[in-house]
């Protein structure tokens, strides 16, 4: 008697794990007007933000329309995953715009944040 229990309780909760599995997160909620930019940036995460700002400035046209089509994706659900400064780049050098980002490197030595061009001068100087 007990094994028909196990089984039934096994069974059910397969069906329970089965059913979260195949019904999809629901996508954040976004305002259906309003300026796109602000809806894409809710849904950009790490330097992505970063790179949106700076297309902006130096595609404003292609940028205004690729964010339009990005939105548009969103909404109809086909983006579910939030968008990274990475995957964002990579798809506006996809479509052939290459934004130049500002870049920076940096050495941290017994706790002294330096920068490159401040390490080769110290070198220099040696």
């Amino acid at each position: 008697m007990v094994d028909v229990e196990l089984e039934m309780l096994k069974r059910k909760k397969m069906r329970e794990l089965t059913r979260l599995l195949t019904v999809p997160p629901p996508a954040p909620k976004l305002k259906e007007e309003g300026d796109p930019f602000k809806i894409l940036s809710g849904y950009l995460v790490g330097r992505g933000r970063e790179v949106l700002e700076v297309a902006r400035t130096q595609y404003p046209k292609p940028t205004t329309e690729i964010v339009k089509e990005l939105v548009e994706l969103v909404k109809l659900g086909k983006i579910a995953v939030p968008i990274t400064g990475e995957v964002l780049y990579s798809i506006f050098r996809a479509l052939g715009l290459r934004i130049r980002l500002e870049t920076k490197i940096v050495f941290e030595k017994h706790g002294k944040v330096k920068s490159l061009s401040q390490k080769l001068r110290e070198k220099i100087a040696d």
